[in-house]
């Protein structure tokens, strides 16, 4: 099994880093001999869209004609997420909802004609669907009978990866860190992942179209 490991905080130690870690321990100890691809976007944030890539999506004239380099660093990042069997993203909820160098990579990752297929009924995944474990973090509560802030993160977070195919999303979270002392937040990591669900592994491919199979579909 490969496994993405995408964290997106700038603290090394972030509550949504341990609880990513802590994540990809589980995997770990599921599949041992799993491998692990690393995209620290809070250290090594993407750039934003540049003017030649957004020329480049502007038309499917335009993305038909563009030369390789304004889509090379998509294209990376897209078969990254194609090479793994399961991806978990470490994020914190920045002002309700994604820090920025996550929308970055959604950005970059979500294409028509490479991993989005326009159709008369709207947009279609083209990637095989693959477990996806987001861990979040929050300085305040957005789900529950103490919700007290809007949630645009996780609307926002399924709806991105259902458009390119990625329909097994768990979200696990911790709460409220700005209130939790040191023992109180390994308490609540633990109770994040309580709710894992490894059935999942290896699931996925039973009903679903290889990446493959999927972009020759789309040129017919």
């Amino acid at each position: 099994m490969n496994i993405l490991h995408i964290d997106c905080s700038p603290r090394p130690r972030s509550h949504s880093r341990q609880l990513s870690e802590a994540i990809v321990g589980r995997l770990l100890a599921h599949t041992p001999a799993a491998a692990i691809v690393r995209r620290d976007l809070g250290n090594e944030p993407l750039p934003h869209a540049t003017p030649a890539y957004a020329a480049a999506l502007s038309s499917s004239a335009a993305m038909t004609a563009a030369k390789s380099e304004a889509l090379d660093l998509s294209e990376a990042l897209i078969r990254e997420v194609e090479a793994a069997d399961a991806i978990v993203i470490g994020t914190p909820m920045n002002n309700f909802t994604v820090p920025s160098v996550l929308k970055a990579w959604l950005d970059q990752i979500l294409r028509v004609g490479r991993t989005i297929m326009s159709t008369p009924k709207g947009k279609v995944g083209m990637l095989r669907d693959r477990p996806v474990f987001i861990g979040i973090a929050s300085g305040g509560v957005f789900t529950g009978e103490r919700a007290n802030q809007p949630d645009f993160l996780t609307p926002l977070l399924s709806a991105s990866l259902d458009c390119i195919g990625l329909r097994t999303v768990q979200f696990l979270s911790v709460q409220a860190t700005a209130f939790l002392s040191p023992e109180q937040a390994i308490a609540a990591r633990e109770a994040a992942l309580a709710a894992l669900d490894l059935t999942v592994i290896g699931e996925t491919d039973k009903n679903a179209y290889p990446d493959s199979d999927m972009r020759a579909a789309a040129t017919l």
